[in-house]
């Protein structure tokens, strides 16, 4: 699901992230926002997507 979600965002790596974009691409699925992390200020989508991949990596950023 995370994995999904990281390769989605990948695709604009340059757009801005944001709460709206969450939820657009998960529509809104509690088991995937209940895993999601914490959007940083700022963040691109291609910074996002490498959060969500270092946390299926079980990386700590």
């Amino acid at each position: 699901m995370l994995t999904a979600l990281a390769d989605a965002l990948s695709e604009h790596p340059e757009e801005p992230m944001g709460l709206g974009v969450l939820l657009a691409l998960t529509a809104g699925d509690p088991a995937v926002l209940r895993h999601a992390p914490e959007i940083p200020e700022g963040a691109t989508r291609g910074e996002y997507a490498a959060l969500l991949r270092l946390i299926l990596l079980e990386v700590s950023p």
